[in-house]
């Protein structure tokens, strides 16, 4: 009762899963019908019930064709949802590869997108792609944005000891001096502002002091005034007062322009220091600005030249992989014209998809048998290397012979030919076209014969033996594997040919019942076969 179960549960399932795909590939055929926007959003939910399903790989061409067509509509959001689509379903397939194409598919879908939530989906991603690839400065980079993404401080991430980094080491210094310059800059300034308002103030006083001589040029004139009017004591007493007056203002005028001469000479000294020092500072800013192009010119030198080097190695790649692509697709073209030389076409498909070919029964399939009368003797008259080109030449022309009529060739075996027709697919008329074919390969050999004579070569007469009935056939062995035949159909079409003259088809009643409106056949008798019985037998003339 459990294994019942069981089995009934496994039916289920399996039934369950034949559904669905059904049903996934019936929305695939109606997707084709569709365009723009409907046929993108169709296809993306496709592609992500194809990965919830298990195929990955049609997951990322859904994802790929939805992709495409958003492009065409310009639909910037949607691509970046198609790319995202595509990079979970590269993530599950195996190869550095796949990780690769991955990483680059979101790393494009967060160039394309604005949703934040998409955009932490695809980094996570990323992340975890970049411990898997051993890319540490892109999980640092990753990282970074993800904190800033998430209103975090980004993490510091150490420069790596490469030409780039010391480059950008150098810029900051060159950055630095500059900043140092233009600090040095605006300090000389601000003295200049300080010296221009002393300068001011020293003109102000000078306007002061002319103010000042201007009232004592009118004091004088009023002492004048008052003297007429004194008495020459008084003048006297006048005159000693004003002489005192006159050295302590002239002590104190001195005293005034010496200081503002002073001033006067600190300030062009310091105006002189100022352009000496804006001066170096110039000079510089010139040698820093000089150093930095040399760095950038350096630097963009460096990197044409790796880039000019990895240009010239990937053209040598690509130019030996498309040679290696050529060779591959000629051996593979070879190896499958050397398949369908040793398996029918239908067989061959499956064992190709499959890794197998399932052995089929046929109802009705009909078998030919040919052997060369007396092989034995005329191996002893002629030379080895004669007698196997003579072989090839006649199955050569077998081999034309049976596929003109749509029959497969299933071995030959020492001097013995056998061919069958009515497989792998069903052809009612397989019995007549046997016995055109026998017909035909009698014609060949008489011709082919006559010829022989004129030479004085031993001629290759043949038996022929033809029989209609069931037999299963397939593949054998899984190296050098060969298609095969068995039944007793097999054994009494060999016992029509060991029982047939030279020259003669002789076929089985079986047979006769197909071909007797068609071809002449001449009653011989019965004969014995392996697990059958007594068989009837017929000869077969020329075609009505």
């Amino acid at each position: 009762m459990k294994y019942i179960c069981t089995v009934a549960i496994l039916l289920i399932a399996a039934f369950s899963l034949f559904s669905q795909a059904d049903t996934l590939k019936q929305r695939e055929v109606a997707l084709s019908k569709m365009k723009g926007e409907a046929y993108v959003q169709a296809a993306l939910q496709l592609s992500k019930d194809y990965y919830s399903n298990g195929f990955f790989e049609k997951s990322e061409s859904l994802a790929d064709d939805a992709f495409d067509e958003a492009k065409k509509n310009n639909l910037a959001d949607v691509m970046a949802i198609a790319l995202s689509y595509s990079g979970n379903a590269l993530m599950k397939q195996s190869g550095k590869r796949s990780s690769i194409k991955a990483f680059k598919a979101f790393e494009d879908s967060n160039e394309l997108t604005k949703d934040k939530a998409l955009k932490e989906g695809n980094l996570l991603k990323m992340r975890e792609l970049a411990q898997q690839l051993g890319k540490k400065k892109d999980l640092d980079k990753i990282n970074s944005d993800l904190a800033v993404l998430n209103g975090r401080p980004a993490p510091a991430i150490a420069e790596p000891e490469t030409k780039g980094g010391l480059f950008n080491r150098k810029k900051r210094a060159i950055q630095q001096k500059l900043n140092q310059a233009q600090v040095e800059k605006e300090m000389l300034a601000g003295e200049l502002t300080e010296l221009t308002e002393e300068q001011k103030a020293l003109k102000e006083k000078q306007e002061e002091l002319k103010e000042q001589q201007d009232y004592l040029q009118t004091l004088v004139l009023k002492k004048e005034n008052a003297i007429q009017d004194m008495t020459e004591q008084q003048i006297r007493q006048q005159l000693i007062f004003a002489e005192q007056e006159r050295m302590l203002d002239s002590l104190t005028f001195s005293s005034i322009i010496d200081s503002m001469e002073l001033s006067q000479t600190e300030m062009v000294v310091k105006q002189q220091e100022y352009e000496l020092r804006e001066k170096q500072a110039e000079i510089e800013l010139r040698k820093s600005q000089r150093n930095f192009l040399i760095a950038v010119a350096v630097f963009g030198l460096l990197l044409a030249l790796g880039l000019f080097h990895r240009f010239h190695v990937m053209r040598a790649h690509n130019a030996v992989l498309a040679e290696k692509n050529k060779i591959i697709e000629a051996e593979r073209h070879r190896s499958e014209e050397l398949l369908l030389n040793i398996l029918p076409l239908a067989v061959a498909d499956e064992l190709k998809n499959s890794g197998s070919a399932q052995a089929r029964h046929y109802d009705e399939a009909t078998v030919l048998f040919t052997d060369f009368k007396g092989f034995s003797a005329i191996s002893k008259l002629i030379s080895p290397d004669e007698l196997v080109e003579a072989l090839d030449y006649a199955f050569r022309n077998f081999d034309r012979i049976i596929e003109k009529h749509g029959l497969e060739k299933i071995k030959t075996i020492g001097d013995a030919y056998m061919c069958a027709g009515g497989l792998p697919g069903k052809n009612g008329t397989h019995p007549v076209q046997v016995v055109r074919a026998a017909l035909e390969i009698q014609e060949f050999l008489k011709v082919w014969n006559a010829e022989r004579a004129g030479r004085g070569k031993p001629a290759f007469e043949a038996r022929i033996g033809i029989h209609t009935g069931p037999l299963v056939a397939g593949v054998v062995g899984s190296k050098k594997f060969a298609y095969d035949i068995w039944g007793d159909t097999v054994n009494v079409a060999s016992r029509m040919e060991s029982s047939s003259e030279a020259g003669r088809v002789n076929i089985s009643a079986t047979t006769f019942r197909y071909v007797k409106d068609t071809f002449p056949c001449e009653y011989r008798g019965k004969v014995p076969a392996k697990n059958v019985g007594e068989v009837e037998m017929y000869y077969v003339g020329e075609p009505v």
